[in-house]
């Protein structure tokens, strides 16, 4: 008769590296959170603000209110955000009605010919981690160019079905380039424009209206 246990052995052996192996394989498996997700625009916690020197002395500040669009990204920060972002000329917001009135104007937005800036991204390099350096396409008053922004995801939190997710972008731009000339050439208003995006997004399925 055969002498089973040295069979049983090697078999008992095998099946222990097996086990182990599939242990090992999953947990190397990556967590659903690393997929690209969805993060829709919250615009009450989005603001696009903006800065432009005034009359060679101060920097005067202004913003947007109305911000909306899409952020696609992983929650691993494994690749770069993708936006899509569109900002309502009619939200501007300088704390001062007429000059709303008069920057919604033709002399500056042209709010009632031109409803909305827009930026999409086209490609980014990282920079560190949660950093981003982001290129783009910038529209304002019919104009496409494409701008650079420096990009910081400043949080990530949630469930493995929902989460939050926030980035700050930071570029400047010259209005002349989109056609924005008034005070140029006499220097009572810069030319050079800072713009600081503040953005917040929630991915999941959307909410039950």
């Amino acid at each position: 008769m055969f002498n089973l246990r040295p069979r049983l052995l090697y078999l008992t052996l095998a099946i222990g590296t097996l086990v182990s192996g599939l242990s090992y394989a999953v947990v190397q498996t990556p967590q659903a959170g690393s997929r690209v997700e969805v993060f829709r625009l919250d615009p009450v916690h989005c603001m696009a603000m903006f800065r432009v020197h005034h009359q060679g002395a101060g920097q005067f500040w202004g913003r947007f209110n109305d911000v909306t669009g899409t952020v696609d990204y992983p929650r691993d920060d494994s690749v770069a955000p993708v936006f899509d972002v569109a900002v309502n000329v009619g939200s501007i917001d300088t704390g001062t009605t007429k000059l709303d009135r008069t920057l919604i104007g033709p002399d500056f937005f042209n709010g009632r010919e031109f409803e909305n800036i827009t930026f999409k991204s086209t490609s980014a390099e990282r920079v560190d981690e949660r950093q981003w350096k982001v290129d783009g396409e910038l529209t304002l008053l019919g104009k496409t160019k494409p701008v650079t922004a420096m990009v910081e995801v400043t949080g990530v939190r949630g469930n493995p079905v929902v989460a939050k997710a926030g980035w700050e972008a930071i570029f400047t731009i010259k209005r002349s380039d989109f056609g924005m000339n008034w005070g140029v050439e006499n220097g009572s208003l810069g030319d050079e424009v800072r713009l600081v995006i503040g953005l917040e997004g929630e991915s999941g399925p959307p909410a039950k209206k």
